[in-house]
This record gives structure tokens, C-alpha cells and sequence, in this order.
């Protein structure tokens, strides 16, 4: 996979992951190619699978979610599956689900809206198995600049 991505392709995924927003003629002045050139190598990055998707970040607190955690689920009974729409609740949201090495265990990237609400969480999933959590303090930025 690695030989078939180049500088040039290295520096339009850095400038993607910056803003996936912008046009492909800006992008292509970035790494001083044309626009079409430029469309021409995202679409190949598309195609190999590099870029799978565009999405957006949520600033979680200025969207109402006041809370930011991550909780290592250890699971000793069942499987995730059987506890999905337990996962899914308007008092908080998943930002990320993580299957992790361990044993059974799962990494959820939360955002809730009030404490109580990572409480209510955390009661109705303790019957799957034992939750770790850690409250986000702050967000770093991307250590790439």
C-alpha cells in the first residue's frame, strides 16, 4: 500500500485532514498541482481505499454536551449487540466506538449532555461488565502542524 502513495499524495491527505472542505483547485495549489490533477489524485486515494469518508468534528460543549469521556467497557456477559439501543439515547452520543485487544473489551468516545446523564449510562450498561471511565479534559489539536 505504502509504494503506491507518494509525497505529493502524503501532502494532499495532510491538507484534507486539515479541511476537507476546500476546493480541488485550492487544494491543488497547496501541492502545486492543477485542480483537475489534484481531483484526479484524491479520487485514486478514494479508489485504494486511503479516503473513505469526509465527516466533520462536533465541538461537543458548544453543540449542548457538556461532558466528554471515554469509557473501556471489560464485558462479562453477552456481546455488544444485544445492548445497541442502549447506546443510543438523545441525553448523549457516541462519538466513537473502539473494538480494542483485551478481553471482550470496547472503548465508546462519549459526549453527554448533563453528569447525570453519563451516570444513567453507565447504570444501564453495567449489566454487560465493568466500565472504566476518564472525563476529557481538554482537546489537543492535531500534533501534526
Amino acid at each position: 500500500m505504502k509504494n503506491k502513495i507518494d509525497e505529493i499524495d502524503e501532502r494532499i491527505i495532510y491538507c484534507l485532514r486539515k479541511n476537507g472542505r476546500i476546493t480541488m483547485k485550492e487544494l491543488g495549489d497547496m501541492v502545486h498541482l492543477s485542480g483537475q490533477a489534484a481531483k484526479n489524485r484524491v479520487e485514486k486515494l478514494e479508489d485504494i481505499g486511503v479516503l473513505q469518508k469526509y465527516t466533520i468534528n462536533i465541538d461537543c460543549p458548544v453543540f449542548g454536551f457538556k461532558i466528554h469521556a471515554l469509557i473501556r467497557l471489560q464485558m462479562e456477559k453477552s456481546n455488544l449487540s444485544n445492548y445497541e439501543k442502549k447506546l443510543k439515547n438523545d441525553r448523549y452520543r457516541m462519538i466513537h466506538c473502539y473494538q480494542v485487544t483485551g478481553e471482550q473489551c470496547y472503548v465508546f468516545d462519549m459526549a453527554f449532555l448533563e453528569i447525570e446523564d453519563l451516570h444513567g449510562f453507565l447504570k444501564d450498561i453495567e449489566e454487560v461488565g465493568r466500565c472504566e471511565v476518564n472525563l476529557v479534559l481538554k482537546n489537543m489539536q492535531d500534533f501534526e502542524d
